[in-house]
């Protein structure tokens, strides 16, 4: 067990860190002068690095294991504060968020299928348990950073994501070492790792991807051009990650008790609600509402998709099974997030979100037709491996 709580504090200073730069990153721009096209679609680079290299890093990461892959995350994500530091120009601002994508290209993937080896038969909890790290992060991250923007600065935040990616690196040291490539994984290559389930949740992480980054970003330019401080908008994104926090806290028994198809389906639904509310009243306190809303309905979802992604394949394949899952979460966040942007700069906001709501729906009715055929078809193969 100590290997999977160094891993969640790993995990937890890690995305501390991503997110407190990842929140005020699309804010600084706009007050450096850069359009709302242009601020979003930099700050897609990020999935657009990360998805690039997921498979590598996940076929590597299998044979050598983890440990080497997180604490190289870490590092990046300490080397993206320290540049945005020096960040005044949309150019340097963009080298930021490509250390951003390498450190979710090395952090991510390896971190869930870390999760899964480290906890044993108990996947779903480990995989629970690492999924309430991220969201608890995912808190403390953008409340923090929009406080320390409004009271002391941008350069303040950078400093504070630095220091917060570097003791993330060292607790990922201290990870032991993992058996790697089992047997039962030595011959499993990307088209075994394949399985119907994968590729379903592969679909729907596409939706989710774009979901999550265009929330991420397009909130705090929204609320910038509204008039509110960083404050509002590090609480926004924090009540969206408080929700998601307790959703993820219950989300391997909402499995146990809905299934994958009405657990999906539940968690793309309350992610259109909170988007058809961001579309048509974005005044405070109903921004708030609408966080809470996609917040319950992302913390539902994701860890739904990432679940049948891990029990549709060998053991020893978890890292490609994995990568393959967060690369569609990574491409649907950098070309949703560029189309998002492109239609909120000539259209508004109002629309982005509503393009985004009708996504959600779309995910929802094909996790009711065809998630619950993939747990069983994954069944019938012995593809699930708890």
């Amino acid at each position: 067990m100590a290997g999977l709580y160094a891993l969640l504090a790993s995990t937890l200073l890690f995305f501390i860190s991503m997110s407190a730069t990842s929140s005020v990153i699309s804010r600084y721009m706009r007050d450096l002068g850069t359009d709302v096209a242009a601020s979003g679609q930099v700050y897609a680079v990020t999935p657009l690095v990360a998805a690039l290299l997921r498979l590598p890093v996940g076929i590597a990461a299998d044979r050598v294991g983890a440990r080497g892959f997180l604490v190289a995350g870490s590092l990046a994500a300490a080397a993206a504060g320290v540049s945005a530091l020096y960040a005044t120009s949309v150019a340097a601002v963009t080298v930021v968020r490509v250390l951003q994508g390498l450190a979710l290209a090395f952090f991510v993937a390896p971190s869930i299928a870390a999760a899964a080896a480290l906890g044993g038969r108990m996947v779903a909890r480990a995989i629970s348990m690492r999924a309430v790290a991220v969201s608890a992060a995912l808190i403390l991250g953008p409340l923090v950073a929009g406080v320390v923007a409004d009271l002391a600065g941008y350069h303040a935040v950078f400093a504070f994501t630095a220091a917060t990616g570097l003791a993330a690196a060292l607790a990922a040291a201290r990870i032991p070492g993992a058996p790697v490539q089992r047997a039962g994984a030595r011959g499993v290559g990307l088209r075994g790792v394949l399985t119907l389930g994968v590729a379903v949740s592969i679909a729907l992480a596409l939706v989710d991807g774009m979901a999550f980054f265009a929330v991420q970003s397009l909130s705090q330019m929204q609320l910038r051009d509204l008039g509110y401080g960083a404050s509002v908008s590090g609480a926004f994104q924090s009540i969206a990650a408080a929700s998601g926090l307790i959703a993820r806290g219950l989300s391997s028994h909402v499995y146990a008790r809905l299934g994958p198809r009405r657990m999906l389906a539940l968690g793309f639904s309350l992610e259109a609600l909170g988007f058809t509310l961001l579309a048509e009243y974005p005044v405070l306190p109903l921004v708030y509402a609408a966080a809470l809303l996609y917040g319950l309905g992302s913390g539902t979802s994701i860890p739904g998709e990432q679940m049948l992604a891990s029990m549709s394949v060998p053991r020893g394949a978890g890292n490609r099974a994995a990568s393959l899952y967060t690369l569609g979460f990574d491409l649907g966040g950098t070309l949703g997030l560029f189309a998002l942007s492109e239609v909120a700069g000539s259209a508004g906001y109002s629309s982005a979100y509503g393009a985004a709501a009708l996504a959600a729906v779309a995910a929802g009715g094909l996790a009711l037709a065809v998630a619950g055929r993939t747990v069983r078809a994954s069944s019938s193969r012995h593809e699930v491996r708890l």
